[in-house]
């Protein structure tokens, strides 16, 4: 990616307004500072790569509507992801193991205020909200974990892609990115590159039956191929990438020191 698209051309107008109302939800406490990138997870192995969105207020298109039908699928979306959300947080393992090992570390200075926190009783903001089919989730510094509510086939679905962003927001406040502030990681293409790796790595992103799926499949080697596949997804969506050549570059700079951090697991979930 050359550019810093803030969407694709594919993207209407009603699901850009839906998904800045997440990435505005708390810029209003602090008008004079855009908010910070978002770090986009792959939904699939397309040709396509998720979009950095660069914090811009889109304009109101007033000539589109949502329909009653829209509307309705849109709420029952959220009820559901907000009821997995809070069930995962509750039941899955890995999930609270992630959320324990978050809360026992000091979140990054650019995170929004408590009072602003759509989870209060979990260490960082985890909103619900509709995605364009690129995306899975998102993390950013000072708004926390999107889950996209449209895009989940199951709850495992959601628990590998919580799992992920959970690990994305441990590595930014156990291993600070080069030159301070969760704005930074963008800027870092290592630093992202091996926050990606780890990522995919222990997820759950890159399981057999997930790769069986996407009819990725092969009897040796094949987690290794899915992480370093899908992070080169996730880092050629960054702006600051100059092409997916240099993402590849990056990834295969880093893989083998990030691959075997495993923290904050003994091992491989």
């Amino acid at each position: 990616m050359t550019g810093a698209a803030e969407f694709s051309d594919a993207d209407p107008p009603a699901f850009r307004r839906a998904f800045e109302q997440w990435r505005t939800a708390f810029a209003a406490l602090a008008p004079t500072r855009p908010p910070p990138p978002l770090r986009c997870s792959p939904a699939s192995d397309t040709t396509s790569t998720p979009t950095w969105d660069q914090g811009a207020i889109m304009q109101n298109d007033e000539g589109e509507k949502k329909s009653a039908e829209q509307l309705k699928r849109e709420r029952a979306d959220c009820k559901r992801c907000e009821k997995w959300r809070d069930e995962l947080a509750r039941d899955s393992p890995i999930v609270r193991f992630l959320l324990q090992h978050v809360s026992l570390l000091p979140p990054p200075p650019s995170q929004s205020p408590s009072s602003s926190n759509p989870t209060p009783h979990l260490p960082l903001p985890i909103t619900c909200g509709p995605c364009p089919t690129t995306m899975a989730g998102g993390y950013s510094s000072e708004l926390g974990i999107l889950l996209c509510q449209n895009r989940f086939m199951s709850k495992r679905h959601m628990e590998d892609a919580l799992a992920h962003e959970l690990v994305h927001a441990y590595d930014e406040r156990r291993f600070r990115p080069r030159g301070g502030g969760g704005g930074e990681w963008g800027k870092d293409l290592r630093a992202h590159a091996c926050t990606e790796i780890r990522a995919e790595n222990l997820s759950g992103d890159c399981k057999f039956n997930r790769e069986f799926t996407r009819r990725n499949w092969h009897f040796t080697k094949q987690h290794q191929a899915c992480v370093r596949r899908r992070a080169t997804l996730s880092v050629a969506a960054n702006p600051n990438c100059p092409s997916r050549e240099e993402a590849e570059r990056v990834v295969n700079e880093v893989f083998e020191s990030c691959w075997p951090d495993t923290r904050p697991f003994d091992e491989i979930y």
